[in-house]
């Protein structure tokens, strides 16, 4: 009598290629594991180690200070060349209305953002245009305690808070507006707008 072969198994038969995909699947989950980690890290590494001024795109703006002096109606205001923050914009900006924009921006020594900007002369039935423009560069800011800087009345503004946060210092003088504005705290702008000097 020949020996048995045993029970044969019922259901389905498992295919070779099962341990191979399961490998794969696994594998493919420790890369998106591994990407996610590195996802986190680099974001974590951005916030806790912020640019420093070598990382920015610096500009050379005093040339462009003096270009604004020669082009613009008023007295143009601005720090000392040799003013520590680094630059990151400076231009100069003639409007359709015949006044004259001069604007430069910084990167404070606190990691924040101010900038300066003037525009001019606008004729005494132009109200109606100063608020607007007050507005859109205040960030529709909202007019709080005036303070003495620098020998000149200026307006504190509090801006819409996004994409960050947005104050101001405002000053209306013979139909020029000067803003001083941005990211940075007050203690930050008010120490900008006292290094203001004319532009000769």
């Amino acid at each position: 009598m020949g020996a048995s072969s045993g029970p044969v198994p019922s259901g389905p038969v498992p295919s070779r290629g099962y341990g191979r995909g399961r490998g794969r699947q696994a594998g493919m989950d420790m890369i998106r594991s591994m990407g996610l980690v590195a996802l986190v890290l680099g974001a974590w590494m951005w916030f806790s180690h912020p640019r420093t001024p070598e990382a920015i795109n610096q500009v050379d703006w005093w040339p462009v200070a003096l270009a604004a002096s020669d082009a613009a109606p008023y007295p143009v205001v601005a720090p000392p060349e040799g003013f520590a923050w680094p630059a990151t914009s400076a231009r100069v900006e003639p409007q359709p209305d015949g006044t004259v924009v001069w604007r430069v921006g910084y990167y404070t020594a606190a990691e924040d953002y101010a900038a300066l900007l003037q525009r001019g002369a606008f004729p005494e039935q132009a109200q109606g245009s100063i608020e607007e423009w007050i507005a859109a560069e205040t960030r529709e800011g909202v007019a709080g305690p005036t303070v003495t800087i620098g020998g000149r009345e200026w307006v504190r503004m509090e801006g819409l808070p996004t994409p960050d946060e947005r104050r101001s210092l405002v000053a209306v003088e013979d139909g020029t507006v000067t803003v001083v504005t941005g990211s940075a705290q007050w203690a930050e702008l008010e120490q900008f707008a006292a290094a203001l000097q004319p532009v000769s």
